[in-house]
């Protein structure tokens, strides 16, 4: 089955995902008890406006429930952000797709029925739906999407960036290099009423329905509390 993780592969990543929340834990403490850096990285910003964005946007508004099209969005602006900070400079339409096509796979419409992981099954899904809109760069967003669940940050831009603001969304890592008042302005636009809830059922699910999955790892290893304590919830 697609991105299903043998014995040694489990051992591996458990070890990766250990070290990386222990790494991480710092960061996310900076961010409860500081503000972070005082400038706004940007302002406002829009989404790129493409026949095949705007396909995309009306797939997913038609696919997800609110709290995980919340997410969505909001990880696309913390991607921004992100590549602000770290100079990196990727494709805007790629990186918007991405971000928005990245947990499609979690939804009642596009849920697989075979075991496996939700990422890579996303990545497919994106890879079909680009590929019947033209699209030439279904394969790049099918890449970034599978490999969102890594612990460790994969290198090509857009997949670095969609990673980088997914694990904020979820569990408010590196939200210290945030200024906490753009951090306020992400989170009015796009509230996450509802999404620790949303989220942490969707991965109880995928724990008992894909146990050899990533997110049934990362489930046992604990995600409940990052997710229901994450910095980006702090008034």
């Amino acid at each position: 089955m697609r991105g299903e993780l043998d014995l040694a592969a489990k051992l591996r990543f458990a070890r990766q995902a250990v070290v990386a929340q222990v790494g991480g834990l710092p960061s996310v403490l900076r961010a409860w008890l500081t503000d972070g850096p005082g400038r706004p990285l940007f302002e406002d910003r829009e989404p790129p406006d493409t026949a095949v964005t705007r396909e995309v946007l009306e797939l997913a508004r038609s696919s997800y429930d609110e709290p995980l099209l919340g997410h969505c969005l909001r990880t696309w602006l913390w991607a921004g952000l992100f590549a602000a900070r770290d100079g990196v400079k990727p494709n805007e339409e790629l990186l918007y797709i991405a971000c928005l096509l990245h947990d499609i796979a979690l939804t009642d419409r596009f849920r697989p029925v075979e075991a496996g992981c939700f990422a890579v099954e996303g990545g497919e899904i994106a890879r079909t739906t680009l590929q019947s809109l033209g699209a030439p760069y279904a394969d790049e967003v099918a890449s970034a999407i599978a490999a969102h669940m890594d612990v460790r940050s994969p290198r090509a831009p857009v997949a670095h960036l969609l990673h980088a603001g997914a694990r904020l969304d979820v569990a408010g890592t590196r939200a210290a290099d945030l200024p906490r008042q753009t951090i306020r302005e992400v989170v009015a636009q796009h509230p996450r009423d509802g999404f620790p809830h949303c989220f942490a059922t969707l991965m109880r699910r995928e724990a008992a329905e894909r146990p050899n999955s990533r997110a049934a790892l990362l489930w046992h290893l604990g995600m409940r509390l990052p997710l229901n304590h994450n910095p980006l919830d702090r008034s």
